[in-house]
């Protein structure tokens, strides 16, 4: 099977796939776009369903994420107001679209397992011997700040492979446990 993901910028562009393939092995290929932040993703992503639609034959995509943060507010509102975007373009894709606002970041899921970020420390030559950061992750305002933090403690530099590593090594049932919307994430993305 055969995805697309409409995301907001480079980081998730980067790590989504790594997990989608991680949660659904029967994904084939994953077609992304990117929209360079979260008020772009609302004016492109109809934009880029048509694209999708319009190569349809070649990119074989059976499903659409259109992922975007939720900055610690409610998820709710944010897919909604996509869904309706989409309903006002009047536009019926060929395809099912799920709306995925992730609670507060990216990052926050990547901060999940401390044991991921030590694995990926150790195997670049960093300390590792982090710790769990005690804080609720779906709540805290500021988890890009703090993965920085952390990445810098554990020798390791904040760039979209060491996204990509983390997102590897990261034991999804952890990230589940830690941020327990990331099952409304594995649910669209499984659901036919």
């Amino acid at each position: 099977m055969n995805v697309g993901i409409i995301v907001e910028g480079g980081d998730d562009r980067a790590v989504y796939p790594v997990l989608i393939r991680r949660i659904d092995a029967t994904v084939d290929g994953i077609h992304a776009r990117e929209c360079g932040g979260r008020r772009k993703l609302e004016d492109k992503f109809v934009v880029f369903l048509k694209q999708f639609a319009g190569n349809l034959p070649a990119f074989r995509i059976k499903k659409v994420l259109v992922i975007r943060d939720s900055d610690c507010e409610d998820p709710s509102p944010i897919e909604r107001k996509l869904q309706r975007i989409l309903g006002e373009s009047r536009f019926e894709p060929p395809f099912g679209v799920s709306f995925h606002a992730t609670k507060c970041k990216l990052e926050s899921w990547l901060l999940a397992d401390e044991a991921a970020i030590n694995f990926v420390s150790n195997r670049r030559g960093g300390p590792g011997a982090i710790r769990r950061v005690e804080v609720d992750l779906e709540n805290f305002r500021e988890p890009d700040q703090l993965y920085r933090k952390t990445l810098s403690q554990a020798g390791l530099q904040d760039t979209e492979k060491v996204m990509r590593e983390i997102a590897e090594q990261a034991r999804l049932e952890v990230i589940a446990q830690h941020c327990p919307t990331f099952r409304h994430f594995t649910q669209k993305l499984t659901d036919p």
